[in-house]
């Protein structure tokens, strides 16, 4: 009981299927030489001790992203603008995504590629318009998407439950005439480009 006299709202439990996807989070970080093996220990033991999900979220959050931050002198102060009247737009590779992404578009199509860009913060939030066509948002695994002011079907079916503690990503996509979805990149592409990233770190120089 709380001090109203009414039940104590309790936080949710972790999961078997949540800590073991902790677990093999910690086990990327180690093998790519993120954190040391001794690191990889303690958050491992606080992982297996964790009984609810902000308990989780507070030990995943203590570790590396799995997406690049800005560094702080380059992150935007404004919004980052996008606008074209006909015609298709591509945001991927390395590209700096603002706190607050603004793109909006008459006719075509939009691709927002999340899995290699830049993050200005740990909560951002995308705001897409397409008067006629299709939005696509390629999220990586484990990000959270709260899907804010939508107008229309948004298709999130594909996507996997987050992980407390990994970045937030607010949509807000409205579509006049056209489809909406929210998506995970192709799990050959995603570990081909994770494998290329440690290759260049271990092969020597000539």
């Amino acid at each position: 009981m709380n001090g109203d006299g009414l039940p104590a709202q309790t936080e949710p439990p972790v999961s078997e299927d949540l800590r073991q996807r902790g677990i093999d989070y910690l086990q990327e970080l180690l093998a790519s030489g993120k954190i040391d093996l001794d690191r990889f220990q303690t958050a491992l033991d606080a992982l297996l001790g964790a009984h609810t999900q902000a308990g989780f979220a507070l030990v995943v959050r203590s570790l590396p992203a799995p997406v690049e931050f800005t560094p702080p002198a380059r992150r935007r102060q404004e919004p980052l603008q996008i606008s074209t009247s006909m015609g298709e737009v591509r945001l991927e590779g390395r590209w700096q995504v603002s706190r607050l992404t603004k793109i909006d578009t008459g006719m075509g199509s939009v691709t927002i590629d999340l899995s290699q860009a830049e993050f200005d913060d740990r909560d951002i939030e995308i705001a897409v318009h397409t008067h006629m066509g299709t939005i696509t948002v390629i999220v990586p695994r484990g990000l959270e998407v709260r899907p804010v002011g939508r107008s229309g079907p948004v298709n999130t079916a594909a996507l996997q439950p987050p992980i407390p503690g990994f970045p937030i990503v607010r949509l807000s996509a409205t579509c006049d005439m056209g489809t909406i979805r929210v998506m995970h990149p192709a799990e050959k592409s995603q570990r081909r480009r994770r494998w290329r990233r440690q290759r260049s770190k271990t092969t020597p120089r000539p």
